[in-house]
């Protein structure tokens, strides 16, 4: 998978929202996070320095715009030992942290 991968699924009509919001970090940043599901993975995305609202298709074109910055993208093994993704773009003023994996975050199975 690639960031351009990433913001091709963000774009799908079949997307499914399960959650998001605002969240503060351990060193008190705020960000906003929202986890989908599409064909049987899960998806996720959080924004730096921000509270707002950033639906998918915002997502999708902050990370292919020609100004983005992909600082790191690869694969990587989640905590059940399966096949995920990570990237950290920088575009405009944020940070576009992107996963994926066949759990949704934050589980062990």
């Amino acid at each position: 998978m690639t960031v351009d991968d990433f913001a091709a699924v963000l774009l799908s009509r079949d997307l499914g929202l399960i959650g998001d919001g605002s969240y503060k970090n351990r060193v008190g940043q705020i960000g906003y996070r929202a986890v989908y599901s599409y064909s049987g993975r899960y998806y996720w995305y959080s924004v730096s320095g921000t509270e707002t609202r950033f639906v998918p298709d915002e997502v999708a074109t902050a990370i292919t715009t020609s100004g983005r910055i992909i600082q790191r993208e690869n694969p990587y093994l989640n905590r059940s030992g399966k096949l995920g993704f990570e990237a950290t773009v920088r575009s405009g003023d944020h940070s576009f942290m992107l996963n994926s994996a066949p759990d949704p975050p934050g589980t062990r199975q």
